[in-house]
């Protein structure tokens, strides 16, 4: 496993210092290392920028007092330092206040998840039920593997079980109750048998597969409560698509209740790098991919 480092901003707010927090007990499971990034342009002599470095090194010794903590100063502006001190980084994470009504475009949690090489987290300020599922967004088994591996690994991590949700729209012109009922069971029983690869993979994680009629981004807002974290992939594909960043995604973070994780299509590699358990793996085996193993699962599901 090459990447070693979670990476966690700090402005020296309270939401901040719940990312640490988060991110150090992460990093205390995962047996990693925990770097506290600081970003802007202050004057070099100016000892804001330190102070909240200190505060935040203080919150992540009395969270996880073993991990090895390194701080970060950049006099560059917060999304391109979080970006560049991400690069190669297992995890990105960031805190994000409760005002939905705040979270607009241009806000740092935004940014950074539509563009960074790592899955991104972005921790809210709630408590987390520690028993809550993981709740993973699909719409294909290939669009949204990263999304599901993460998903599994965390839950194989925290011991936990992950919980399966595909929305899908309501028939038009509408069909006979009966049609639509026999319809969602036949949707479920196909996604569950795509799930395989990942269901062999980590046998001892209980999953739940659910098919609602609902818009995506308000169907996992729903399901989100009581959850311990949410997952999401995105499909930006490129440096324009990623400027404009999946509406999925996008609402998720602006509404969720709880923490959530991003993966976009350029963090799979981090994902594969860090999410597969040694353990569940021989020295000698081949990188895992889902869609290599079970090549009858190719291309869209639904």
């Amino acid at each position: 496993m090459g990447r070693t480092e979670i990476v966690v901003g700090v402005d020296g707010s309270d939401h901040a210092l719940h990312a640490v927090g988060w991110a150090a007990a992460e990093a205390g499971l995962r047996g990693a290392a925990l770097r506290l990034v600081h970003a802007g342009d202050e004057p070099p002599a100016a000892p804001w920028p330190l102070e909240v470095l200190a505060r935040a090194f203080a919150v992540a010794r009395r969270a996880e007092p073993g991990i090895e903590v390194t701080t970060t100063r950049s006099p560059a502006e917060p999304v391109p330092a979080l970006l560049d001190a991400s690069s190669g980084a297992a995890l990105l994470v960031v805190g994000m206040g409760g005002d939905t009504q705040r979270v607009l475009p241009g806000s740092v949690a935004l940014d950074v998840s539509a563009r960074a090489s790592c899955p991104v987290v972005v921790v809210r300020g709630a408590p987390v039920p520690p028993r809550g599922p993981v709740l993973v967004g699909v719409d294909t088994v290939e669009g949204d593997a990263p999304a599901l591996t993460l998903a599994f690994s965390d839950a194989r991590r925290h011991g936990g079980r992950v919980a399966v949700l595909h929305a899908r729209a309501t028939a038009d012109p509408p069909v006979p109750p009966a049609v639509e009922q026999a319809s969602d069971v036949a949707e479920r029983d196909r996604l569950r048998a795509a799930l395989a690869p990942w269901t062999a993979r980590f046998p001892g994680v209980p999953v739940e597969v659910t098919v609602v009629h609902d818009v995506p981004a308000l169907a996992l807002l729903r399901a989100a409560e009581g959850a311990r974290l949410v997952v999401v992939g995105t499909r930006a594909h490129g440096a324009y698509a990623r400027s404009l960043f999946g509406s999925t995604s996008r609402e998720v973070l602006r509404r969720s209740p709880v923490t959530v994780v991003v993966v976009d299509p350029a963090a799979a590699d981090a994902v594969a790098d860090t999410a597969v358990p040694d353990d569940a793996v021989p020295d000698d085996a081949a990188p895992w991919d889902p869609l290599l193993d079970h090549p009858h699962d190719r291309g869209a599901l639904f």
